[in-house]
């Protein structure tokens, strides 16, 4: 009897382990997927620096978690977190474009504006 109770004991604990790892990348992905939608919904002229740097900070750390996830991901989750950070790469390159593209519109406006005269 004791033996039976555990190894029933062992198969579940080993069950909820397994379960546990099983949703630990499916977690992962819902939480980046959040963080870049709400990114891309972000007005970058209207951000402040401090949010920008919370975004830097917060993307290093979900791509440290990544590292330890990636081991257990489905090719479907994987394939998934990949077009999720390109989505982010693709709107952060687009912020600092069009932030770069202002800078150089005022110093051409700065240079090359009309003279009074």
């Amino acid at each position: 009897m004791r033996m039976k109770r555990f190894f029933v004991c062992c198969l579940v604990t080993m069950l909820g382990v397994s379960v546990m790892k099983a949703d630990r990348p499916t977690e992962f992905i819902d939480k980046y997927e959040l963080f870049v939608n709400e990114v891309v919904e972000l007005d970058c002229k209207t951000a402040e620096p401090e949010t920008m740097d919370s975004l830097k900070l917060v993307y290093k750390a979900l791509t440290k978690e990544y590292k330890g996830v990636k081991k257990i991901m489905t090719q479907i989750q994987l394939e998934k977190y990949y077009n999720l950070k390109a989505k982010y790469q693709k709107t952060v390159t687009l912020w600092k474009t069009k932030r770069g593209a202002r800078a150089v519109g005022g110093w051409m406006k700065g240079t090359f504006g009309k003279k009074k005269g």
